[in-house]
């Protein structure tokens, strides 16, 4: 990635790629979106 990660996103990312975990590209793009409650603000 070309930023910096935060241990929150990089384990967000983890449970993404993870099979057995629920969390999916929508949790990443809530992640990132600065209009949803789980933005993580940089």
């Amino acid at each position: 990635m070309a930023h910096d990660s935060t241990q929150e996103e990089l384990d967000l990312w983890s449970d993404i790629n993870n099979p057995n975990n629920d969390a999916d590209m929508d949790d990443w793009a809530d992640a990132h979106n600065p209009n949803n409650e789980d933005y993580l603000d940089d």
